[in-house]
């Protein structure tokens, strides 16, 4: 499996106060998180992800910054890439580009736009990813695909990070894990029913999961060495995990059985906690976790403990 070390991110959508955003954001550096990353929503109330990611990037030295994920439909790439560059320059290079294909909906009622079906998002994210990567690297950038054309564009300034910043792709189907297996630095998988249908104990498996990265691997070829894998897992603190998974499932109307198989979902002590994240290493070999919920800061002790292992 993976000798990467361990890191760990965790995924905030803002705070009560532009004081309490950079006072969590260098509470999370202190602590030992590597990564706050921000969804990308235009319903529920997060707020807009890369202001808030500068700000961030001013109050902090370390901590880096990135996009659980920006959905590529919302954002002209030229546009993206020149602002992702921009912040890469500000925070000295601390820059991770995460982009999806989108999956809710609602986003897409709320500003007018069309939601395509799932491969015309998908190839249009490809496109995407192929010319903001030769818009990092090239002084000047002419591309004719079927969702993009460029003449002559120009991304400025120049990332600190060479060639560039490192590009994370969730990926949960098969034509976008092929996609990340091929272009993404790093992929973070997410379940497969994701914005397609309830999910079941099925798709939040070990198996489930070994048989997505697997698609990555298949895509990835040679390059799959380099390639680090990631999930995000909903963290949720307590002394009795087994009355605290009947409670929220009873409250969800949703099968218990999937809180316990359910790789994305840490329930228990610290110490449930950490064995679990362990155990997705081990069988997985994913060393990038992004902890969500209400415990983020109280797993100090884990991610202090973990992160570098």
């Amino acid at each position: 499996m993976s000798e990467r070390p361990i890191r760990f991110a965790t995924q905030s959508g803002g705070a009560p106060s532009g004081a309490e955003w950079l006072a969590r954001a260098r509470r999370l550096e202190a602590i030992g998180y590597e990564t706050l990353a921000m969804p990308d929503h235009m319903v529920g109330g997060a707020w807009a992800n890369l202001p808030a990611l500068a700000a961030a990037a001013a109050a902090t030295t370390t901590l880096r910054l990135g996009n659980l994920v920006l959905d590529n439909d919302f954002r002209n790439p030229v546009v993206l890439a020149r602002e992702i560059a921009t912040l890469d320059v500000i925070s000295n290079g601390r820059v991770e580009l995460g982009l999806g294909a989108g999956w809710f909906d609602r986003d897409y009622q709320s500003i007018g736009q069309p939601f395509d079906r799932g491969r015309v998002r998908v190839a249009r994210l490809a496109e995407a990813v192929t010319l903001m990567k030769r818009l990092f690297t090239e002084d000047e950038v002419t591309f004719a695909g079927v969702y993009y054309r460029t003449e002559r564009s120009e991304c400025r300034p120049k990332t600190v990070q060479r060639p560039r910043p490192p590009f994370l792709i969730a990926a949960g189907g098969p034509q976008i894990l092929a996609l990340a297996g091929r272009e993404a630095d790093i992929v973070a998988i997410i379940p497969f029913a994701s914005g397609v249908r309830e999910s079941r104990a099925d798709d939040v498996s070990v198996d489930a999961a070994r048989a997505q990265i697997g698609a990555v691997r298949a895509a990835a070829g040679d390059r799959f060495g380099e390639i680090e894998l990631s999930i995000f897992v909903d963290v949720t603190l307590t002394d009795d995990r087994e009355l605290t998974i009947r409670e929220r499932a009873e409250k969800a109307k949703a099968d218990p059985e999937k809180l316990r198989r359910s790789i994305y979902v840490g329930i228990g002590t610290l110490e449930e906690v950490r064995e679990h994240l362990l155990a997705v290493r081990k069988a997985l070999g994913i060393t990038y976790f992004c902890l969500r919920g209400p415990h983020v800061e109280e797993l100090a002790p884990v991610v202090r403990e973990l992160a570098g292992r």
